[in-house]
């Protein structure tokens, strides 16, 4: 079979690989979408801490067909249309007890999207393995992996109905906040550089939407400041800027991830005085992820708008160097 492999930093290349056979509790997946997104680009630039060494296979959002399946495999049979979560957890460790099982101290990662064919190992496949809704294409399925980010970090906050919420960055993750917002009853304001993402926002609920500045001006166009302040763009300047527009008592969700040696400023005034709670969340525990999938089958929103160019398996190194499209899409939907 063929299988996107990354021999080094900005080595990724397309090439034959052994059909995998699955073992006692392992399933064969066979791909039927795999999505492209900003941590696969970080990845083949300049590595990533989830590839534990070289070559290694890339692809983490991705939904198909069952294969094969080994022994002790019951819940899914050959034909079983699934999506596939891109870890587990360990179930049996301090931050697993406690309901934090995106902090598993032993957080088994999955790699292997890109590719015609991948192996699910036994504990992903024993916990993580969920069947997609019927009438819900396997290319939207596939967002899952995004939204179940989406749905921990929302899980972490309290939104109600009226409450004003202002999302920063209308990536397709900042969509996916402002379209879960919006559905749960809050007034979303977006605020991005881009026109088309504002205009892309409008159709995912936003109430009201706002050219970024990326400085004090962006403030100022939340008087009063908001109920719920989402950090959708991973810089440090954003994180502060977040901070700065939430009201007297209100939440910041600090989701976009910067780089591990970035830091920002926050004045103490605002966690003390103003009472303003910072937050953030890291990846997800898999009932986020059946979470997101009944979200999606639900299909309130235009969830397709997120999947980006629909490219085969072959095209993928160039798509990911930015090759292949100016500018490169957030995302693209890879047909193996």
């Amino acid at each position: 079979m063929k299988a996107a492999v990354l021999h080094a930093p900005g080595d990724l290349r397309v090439e034959a690989v052994p059909d995998p056979a699955p073992g006692p509790g392992e399933v064969v997946l066979e791909i039927g979408a795999a999505l492209s997104c900003g941590t696969d680009v970080k990845s083949v630039a300049r590595g990533h801490p989830s590839i534990a060494g070289y070559p290694s296979r890339l692809g983490h959002e991705f939904a198909g067909v069952v294969r094969a399946v080994g022994e002790s495999i019951a819940d899914v049979a050959p034909g079983d249309r699934v999506f596939c979560g891109n870890s587990a957890p360990c179930g049996v460790c301090r931050p697993c007890r406690r309901g934090r099982e995106s902090l598993c101290e032993d957080l088994e990662y999955l790699l292997g999207g890109f590719a015609e064919q991948v192996l699910v190992p036994e504990r992903i496949a024993a916990k993580n393995l969920h069947r997609v809704p019927d009438g819900l294409d396997l290319r939207v399925a596939a967002l899952a992996e995004p939204l179940g980010c989406v749905v921990h970090a929302l899980d972490r906050v309290d939104v109600a109905e009226g409450d004003r919420a202002v999302v920063l960055g209308a990536g397709s993750l900042g969509l996916m906040h402002c379209a879960l917002l919006a559905s749960s009853g809050a007034q979303v304001i977006v605020l991005d550089p881009h026109p088309e993402r504002l205009s892309a926002a409008v159709r995912f609920g936003a109430a009201g939407t706002a050219r970024a500045e990326r400085g004090p001006t962006d403030v100022e166009r939340v008087p009063g400041g908001a109920d719920l302040v989402v950090e959708a763009v991973g810089r440090p300047e954003a994180w502060e800027l977040a901070v700065a527009m939430a009201a007297p008592g209100g939440t910041v969700s600090l989701f976009g991830g910067c780089a591990r040696d970035s830091t920002f400023t926050i004045p103490t005034a605002r966690v003390h005085y103003d009472e303003v709670t910072l937050t953030a969340t890291y990846h997800h525990a898999p009932r986020h992820l059946a979470r997101a999938l009944e979200t999606l089958a639900a299909g309130e929103w235009p969830w397709a708008e997120l999947l980006g160019p629909e490219i085969p398996l072959e095209q993928l190194p160039d798509a990911l160097a930015g090759r292949l499209h100016q500018p490169p899409p957030a995302k693209y939907t890879v047909l193996p």
